[in-house]
């Protein structure tokens, strides 16, 4: 992969459907692990839902949602915001999906670290439990950004119902 080939685009809202459409394929993708939950089904028109909507993004300034392109071709989006678990928390990644066509060729890393080097801070990272594949990922790549400069821990979160989150918080300063 040429990675100089790799483009971040501030999303606009004219965006915004563009990346709600690319969640469906973050709904399949997650299918794996949660296509018995309510809300990561299919839906009977046969596509699977986005899951929730993507508008509330771009409806805040403290919230930054990007478009991954590859050689001027969509390849996924990462939403960076404010809103982490405690008040300690700068930089949160709320959504980020690469499309299978680009997965295991390193571009989820380089894209990771781009992120985390443009918005210098204190970050938090969190995983839904059994998602075995974003869970090893994240953790391999907040390894191999700070070392073992990061904490790890499984809570319980108010905003998603008291259910349990994976969190990875880690500093890029």
């Amino acid at each position: 992969m040429d990675f100089t080939q790799i483009n971040l685009i501030p999303a606009t809202l004219n965006d915004c459907p563009v990346i709600q459409n690319l969640a469906r394929f973050y709904a399949y993708d997650i299918s794996e692990y949660y296509g018995d939950q309510p809300g990561w089904e299919m839906e009977d028109d046969g596509l699977y839902g986005a899951g929730i909507d993507y508008k509330r993004y771009f409806e805040t300034k403290d919230s930054f949602p990007f478009i991954i392109r590859y050689k001027d071709k969509l390849a996924g989006f990462a939403i960076i915001d404010k809103k982490g678990s405690d008040t300690t928390i700068d930089f949160n990644m709320a959504q980020f999906f690469i499309l299978r066509t680009y997965k295991g060729r390193g571009m989820g890393r380089y894209v990771a670290r781009w992120c985390f080097d443009k918005f210098p801070g204190i970050w938090e990272v969190m995983v839904m439990p059994g998602n075995e594949g974003a869970y090893r990922f994240w953790r391999k790549v907040i390894k191999e950004y700070c070392g073992s400069n990061f904490t790890e821990c499984t809570r319980y979160v108010a905003q998603f119902n008291n259910e349990p989150r994976n969190f990875f918080q880690f500093s890029s300063l």
